[in-house]
């Protein structure tokens, strides 16, 4: 009885403030406050190796088990790189601030199996010897690269991005979408919101597994009310009608009240609307 009273606090808690989010319209941001365990005003310059993503150099050089808290990480080295977006490439050279952390000789890549080990990566200038790191103990659903393999959303609607993720502070995508056309659950999920936010007036959220949630406004009739559970696929909503004005649905997907890039969780084929 105590873990089930326990689990349906952290949820309303979580609920909430994913919530106040939306209806203040104000953007979750990194600032001096966060838990992460950053001890250090330095600087320190990674160079990229292969196979490595902002997830895993968040990870190591702020010390941080909290997959909330690693992508806290992952803005902040964007912001001081000036990073629009998560891609990186090999040689790339990018400043991790608030850490005298030195890059390690091996590659920030997430653990393999000791029988699919691959050869280390070559060591970059002037690092420093370190021992690898302790298996990794966050359940791997929760990291993006496993995301990306075992777990893919659907698209919500049919047609072309407007705004990418982090155009203009945004905090998901916006599609431009045909009116009276279908918006549909990106997975399976229960509703804990329909109703109208400040930020993006229609709003549908939806709460899924390992603390991901999936967020769907504007331009929306609501088809669905709160606590409805939702078949990947299902029908949630419809594109309003009407010709006056271009209709777009926005679309972001959350790791617990920190919005990600959803281009990294959707099927290539269809980033072009097709």
């Amino acid at each position: 009885m105590k873990k089930t009273n326990l689990r349906n606090i952290r949820e309303k808690l979580q609920f909430l403030l994913l919530l106040a989010a939306l209806v203040s319209g104000c953007s979750l941001t990194i600032g001096t406050t966060s838990t992460t365990s950053v001890k250090s005003s330095g600087e320190t310059i990674h160079i990229v190796m292969k196979g490595e993503n902002l997830f895993r150099i968040s990870k190591y050089y702020y010390d941080l088990e909290s997959t909330i808290e690693i992508h806290k990480g992952i803005e902040r080295i964007k912001k001081a790189n000036g990073m629009e977006h998560e891609q990186l490439s090999v040689g790339q050279r990018i400043s991790i601030p608030g850490t005298d952390k030195k890059q390690p000789r091996f590659a920030l890549t997430p653990p393999v199996a000791p029988d699919g080990e691959t050869p280390g990566q070559a060591a970059p200038p002037d690092s420093r010897q370190e021992e690898p790191p302790a298996a990794d103990p966050l359940p791997p659903v929760m990291d993006p690269v496993p995301i990306v393999k075992d777990k893919m959303f659907l698209w919500p609607a049919k047609g072309r991005i407007i705004c990418n993720f982090g155009e203009l502070g945004n905090q998901g995508i916006d599609i431009a979408v045909s009116s009276a056309s279908e918006v549909v659950a990106s997975d399976s999920g229960k509703v804990i919101f329909a109703g109208t936010t400040a930020k993006h007036q229609e709003t549908v959220i939806l709460e899924h597994q390992n603390d991901i949630y999936t967020v769907y406004g504007h331009d929306m009739e609501i088809l669905v009310k709160q606590g409805d559970t939702i078949g990947k696929g299902n029908n949630i909503g419809k594109v309003k009608s009407g010709t006056h004005r271009i209709r777009y649905l926005h679309f972001e997907i959350r790791i617990g009240t920190v919005p990600v890039n959803p281009l990294i969780y959707l099927p290539e084929q269809e980033k072009n609307g097709r």
